[in-house]
């Protein structure tokens, strides 16, 4: 056995934030405001610290509810008196015993089990002193495209978010759309004008065309289609209304809510109903089954992204290391261009007005790379991660 190996937890912390807006965001079904996260820490005998990170909202889930939504209190219940007592006295590099053990202490709560696996790799990375990125399988890519979240606003603001982000290099757009599909449209059709044709635009239904009916779902997304969209993430709810619109149009769909686990791919794909998945580390539990979605969608022949709840630099860092080794991952990924406060871009990828990492992310010509550190390569500022403590 390594001296790396040897390494055994000892303690599981963690620090409820709430980071302060760049502006408000809003988004179909979102009740709360974002940035108020968990920071995880797993401390170690030979004292090296991981860092994890747990971004719950208690609104939002899979299909059907058949992933629950989580908030910050149960996420640090979860890890203080369920999942902590699992991992004391085991190795970080025992990742799939791990998850093993969290899954059969208790069911579900996939967020707070991704703070406590994220944090296991930034470990071994530290032990190993390599990248997260290379404990993932390598580099694959360089860089990751990133796509700017336009949420839920009328079209001036709209219009005038995404010209701020094309600025800033940023030359693919996610727009948050309402469930109105007139307003969608419309929205849609003034950004396209705004940003060119070519830009990548992507509009996030968030399963908001769900109660129209199959028909008129599909008629929602083709008057997105003619005002410019080309992606439509999860239209609708469940298979088979996926597979009805997947079907029925030209524009790339999506699957968010409804590919959690590299199961849900599995179905998925054997129903024709998504063209591309979204993948987020805290929906597959952690690294390791996020990697597993990427690759079973792969293997089916549908590209991903990185997507999530726009995370601190914690949860980011994890983000762009998992988009960095996985060859599934080729589409532009909405995920945070992470700076403190006074970082060099004021618009794209900025969902914050700071952070509680200590160093701005690299971000050049509308791409993100990973940190280059052992582990998820990040140091947290203590006095922000005071000043932003909740609890």
């Amino acid at each position: 056995m390594s001296a790396a190996t040897r390494i055994r937890i000892t303690d599981v912390e963690t620090i409820p934030i709430s980071l302060p807006l760049r502006r408000e965001w809003r988004w179909r079904g979102l009740r709360g405001s974002l940035g108020r996260w968990v920071i995880l820490r797993l401390h170690t005998d030979e004292g090296l610290v991981g860092l994890g990170e747990a971004t719950p909202l208690p609104d939002w889930g899979g299909d059907f509810s058949r992933y629950a939504g989580e908030t910050p209190g149960t996420v640090v219940h979860v890890v203080r008196d369920v999942l902590g007592p699992v991992v004391s006295g085991m190795s970080p590099f025992d990742v799939e015993l791990i998850v093993e053990r969290m899954d059969g202490a208790i069911r579900g709560h996939l967020y707070a089990k991704a703070a406590i696996e994220m944090a296991l790799y930034d470990l071994q990375g530290k032990a190993a002193g390599l990248p997260a990125y290379d404990l993932l399988g390598g580099r694959y890519r360089s860089g990751v495209r990133v796509a700017h979240m336009i949420g839920l606003m009328d079209r001036e603001e709209a219009v005038e978010e995404a010209l701020a982000a094309l600025e800033d290099g940023c030359t693919a757009f996610q727009i948050k759309a309402s469930g109105d599909p007139g307003r969608d449209a419309s929205v849609t059709h003034a950004v396209r004008d705004a940003v060119g044709p070519d830009a990548l635009l992507r509009v996030d239904a968030n399963q908001g065309y769900r109660r129209l009916g199959v028909k008129d779902a599909i008629r929602a997304v083709r008057n997105l289609e003619d005002a410019g969209a080309d992606c439509v993430e999860q239209p609708t709810e469940g298979l088979p209304g996926m597979a009805a619109v997947t079907e029925a149009v030209d524009a790339t769909i999506i699957a968010d809510e409804s590919a959690w686990q590299p199961q849900d791919v599995v179905e998925l794909a054997n129903n024709g109903a998504a063209d591309a998945i979204s993948v987020y580390v805290a929906k597959a539990g952690g690294l390791l089954r996020a990697k597993g979605v990427a690759t079973v969608a792969g293997v089916f022949g549908l590209p991903c992204d990185v997507n999530g709840s726009l995370e601190s630099g914690v949860g980011n860092a994890a983000n762009v290391h998992l988009a960095t080794a996985c060859p599934a991952i080729s589409l532009p990924s909405v995920i945070p261009v992470t700076s403190p406060a006074g970082g060099p871009h004021r618009t794209a990828g900025r969902y914050y007005a700071d952070d509680v990492v200590t160093e701005p992310f690299v971000y050049r010509d509308g791409f993100l790379h990973a940190p280059g550190g052992p582990g998820l390569g990040i140091e947290l500022d203590e006095e922000k991660l005071e000043a932003y403590r909740t609890g």
